[in-house]
This record gives structure tokens, C-alpha cells and sequence, in this order.
């Protein structure tokens, strides 16, 4: 194609594969969420991470790990920031055996209002979508992600 040539739809298939449309979607409301939590020290992910271990105290950074499409070594580096700025603290498991994440008090303060402003994104993101289409998305999406993960453990062998 010459450089003053411009792509035919051919030359786009790409452009309407779920897996583009996915990335797509995903990196344009990273963006979003990073930019509303700007003036916190908190980004999507850490704010994921302090959500997780909120809701299931004592959790380990294998059963995260485990649990999302991440390493543990990238876990580990979240929870580390995240101990350092005083939100979140490791303790022996009340199991016994291992070691737990737990929220700290400051860790619940800024993870609520971190939750508020993610709350008001998708309230804006709602809007932006038009109600009924931001609920079939979501219910969409809600729904393929268990399969996902199927099809994912299917593909890597049922690992």
C-alpha cells in the first residue's frame, strides 16, 4: 500500500476481532481510571488489589495470583507498594501456616475514597454508553469471563 493509499476494510479485519475490541475497550477506560485516581497514590490495579484482600482478609499472594491473569512476583510487587505506603500489612495466616495480606485502617480510608471517584467513572461511563447499553455490556461481560477463564485453563492444558 502506498503511503498516501488509505486502508480498505480488508486491511482492518482486525479492527472488528473481539480480542482488538477487548484490548481496545480496556486500554481507552485504563486511561480513564488512571486519570481518576490522578491525584491518589492508588492506580486500577492496586486498587484491585486493596479491594481483594478487603473482602477476603488473610488472603495469600498465591490464591490472588491463582485467581487472576497475573504472576505472583507481580502480586507480590503490588502488595509491596502498597505496605510501604501503609495500606496493607502481612501477617502469619490465622491458619497457622503461610502469610496473609491484610487492609490496614488507612488502607480502608483511601480504598473507600478511591471507590467513590471508580463509582463516579462508571456513573460518567454509564451515561456516555446510554443506561441500557452500559447494562447489557456489563452483563455481557459478567457472563464471558467464567468462560473465559475455562477457555484460558482449557488452552493451557487444564493447569
Amino acid at each position: 500500500m502506498a503511503a498516501d493509499e488509505r486502508p480498505t476494510e480488508d486491511d482492518r479485519a482486525w479492527a472488528h476481532w473481539l480480542g482488538h475490541l477487548l484490548w481496545e475497550a480496556s486500554s481507552r477506560t485504563s486511561v480513564m481510571l488512571d486519570n481518576a485516581l490522578d491525584d491518589t497514590p492508588l492506580t486500577p490495579p492496586s486498587l484491585g488489589l486493596l479491594d481483594r484482600v478487603s473482602t477476603e482478609p488473610g488472603i495469600s499472594i498465591a490464591d490472588i495470583a491463582r485467581r487472576l491473569p497475573t504472576s505472583a512476583q507481580d502480586v507480590s510487587q503490588k502488595a509491596v507498594r502498597l505496605e510501604r505506603l501503609g495500606y496493607l500489612e502481612r501477617r502469619l495466616s490465622d491458619r497457622g501456616r503461610g502469610v496473609a495480606l491484610f487492609v490496614t485502617a488507612e488502607g480502608e480510608r483511601v480504598r473507600s475514597e478511591a471507590n467513590v471517584r471508580f463509582a463516579a467513572f462508571e456513573a460518567e461511563l454509564a451515561e456516555a454508553l446510554g443506561t441500557e447499553r452500559y447494562r447489557a455490556l456489563v452483563e455481557l461481560l459478567d457472563e464471558a469471563v467464567p468462560l473465559l477463564m475455562a477457555f484460558e485453563s482449557e488452552r493451557r492444558g487444564g493447569r
